[in-house]
């Protein structure tokens, strides 16, 4: 008579994470092992597993191949995840930063400017406080705004596309342009043009400057047109770079003069005086680091399509 045995194994569970996806594959193998007599004794084995896929979506193949794959793929994009962690980490940090330090340099600048102004007005918009006022409002305050425009982590203008950006950027330069040229002239006109002192000197090589940089502007904006005869990316570097050397010339005779004898009769102390070369300093150095940075990346264009 023949006889059966009946053995049932253990199930098992296999977890696989696809990105936001998990599967859950519940494998149960039913053996039955049926054994019969012939005249040798000879015995036959047959095996019958069945695979049940649980989970969020069933699998159409399982095979181990399919599933090695699979999750080879998955360890090599957590491996990719885990080596960009720090990186993006630090991305995020230098960004924090950047902003902090543009919130400042705005802080810098709308004291400098409120103060200058309130002192100007209050002393009468006519002679060196007419100069003081205008030299303030167009190099300290516009000139300033528009060299920070451009720049991505501007907390005022980061949401804007390029072409707003570059349309506030050359309103406001046009316009502190014209605000510093014509006070630069009032007191070259009232001093007869003597630079002896070097908040003069400065002053009047901030005019100089000014002059050629609004030229280079408007050779920048209109630099597609003028490509045949002028490289853009040149045209736009060295628009760059005048600009950079400008605003640094125009904020350091801002800087020269607050050592004036005007601005020393109108400080309530010598603390105060230090207090405003500081602001002034600060302004400087974080208005333009973000076209320094834009510089040094077009110097590195430059150097690589011309080596």
């Amino acid at each position: 008579m023949p006889t059966r045995n009946t053995t049932t194994s253990s199930s098992s569970t296999i977890r696989t994470d696809y990105g936001s996806t998990t599967f859950k594959i519940s494998i149960s193998n039913d053996s039955v092992n049926t054994a019969a007599e012939d005249n040798d004794s000879a015995s036959t084995t047959t095996t019958t597993a069945t695979a049940t896929a649980v989970g969020y979506q069933s699998l159409p193949y399982t095979s181990s191949t399919n599933l090695y794959a699979r999750s080879s793929l998955t360890s090599r994009l957590g491996k990719m995840s885990i080596d960009t962690m720090p990186n993006s980490e630090i991305r995020q940090i230098h960004q924090r930063i950047d902003y902090f330090l543009n919130v400042l340099n705005q802080i810098c600048i709308g004291f400098v400017t409120i103060w200058m102004s309130w002192m100007c007005l209050r002393s009468g918009l006519a002679g060196t406080a007419l100069h003081a006022w205008l030299v303030t409002i167009g190099f300290s305050f516009l000139m300033a705004e528009g060299v920070m425009c451009l720049y991505n982590h501007n907390v005022l203008t980061y949401n804007y596309r390029r072409t707003t950006k570059t349309t506030i950027h050359w309103v406001l330069q046009a316009l502190g342009g014209a605000c510093g040229i014509a006070g630069v002239l009032i007191k070259c006109i009232q001093k007869g043009f003597s630079l002896h002192s070097t908040h003069g000197k400065l002053g009047f090589a901030a005019l100089i400057l000014c002059c050629i940089s609004l030229l280079s502007g408007l050779s920048a904006l209109y630099s597609m047109r003028l490509k045949q005869c002028l490289s853009p990316l040149l045209n736009k570097s060295f628009h760059n770079l005048l600009g950079l050397v400008t605003f640094a010339v125009a904020l350091s005779a801002q800087y020269y003069g607050y050592t004036t004898g005007f601005f020393s009769r109108k400080t309530p102390s010598h603390d105060f005086t230090i207090l405003m070369k500081v602001l002034t300093l600060l302004t400087l150095v974080l208005s333009a680091w973000g076209p320094f940075k834009s510089m040094m990346h077009k110097m590195r264009s430059i150097y690589k399509h011309y080596s």
